[in-house]
């Protein structure tokens, strides 16, 4: 798992799975949302925080919105690490689609742009490998 192999040793890798597992959860009732979709990032959120409190009222599992809070608030160096993955996911999602000509338009600018614009405001100093990352697939395509 991605997590586990980029996780710097002064993170609590545990941490950096759960909310790397629950972080998309809310999109099974609040549905996935991109920055190519027209809603503001308020309502977005106000749809997957409702989700996660009933997932988390079914699931019996009251931790669960916590961990969603904690990932969305990026309120630890774990939450912020998983931020930087999910925007790596994201890149790597967008470059595949481009290079097997999966979708009508060309993802990749618009997904690298986003993703360089968040790991730019979550730069904690420990996320240089991911930013490396995510230039190379930006700049092998270009």
């Amino acid at each position: 798992m991605l997590t586990l192999l980029l996780a710097p040793q002064e993170l609590d890798r545990l941490r950096c799975l759960e909310l790397a597992l629950i972080h998309d959860l809310a999109e099974i009732y609040a549905g996935d949302f991109t920055s190519l979709d027209n809603i503001s990032p308020e309502q977005k959120l106000k749809l997957e925080q409702e989700a996660a409190a009933k997932i988390a009222g079914e699931l019996k599992w009251p931790e669960l919105i916590s961990l969603f809070n904690e990932y969305n608030d990026k309120t630890s160096q774990e939450s912020i690490f998983v931020n930087a993955l999910d925007k790596l996911d994201n890149v790597v999602t967008a470059r595949y689609y481009d290079d097997n000509n999966r979708s009508p338009e060309k993802l990749l600018p618009e997904f690298s742009n986003y993703a360089r614009r968040c790991l730019k405001s979550l730069d904690n100093g420990q996320l240089e490998e991911i930013k490396d990352i995510v230039n190379q697939l930006i700049n092998e395509r270009n």
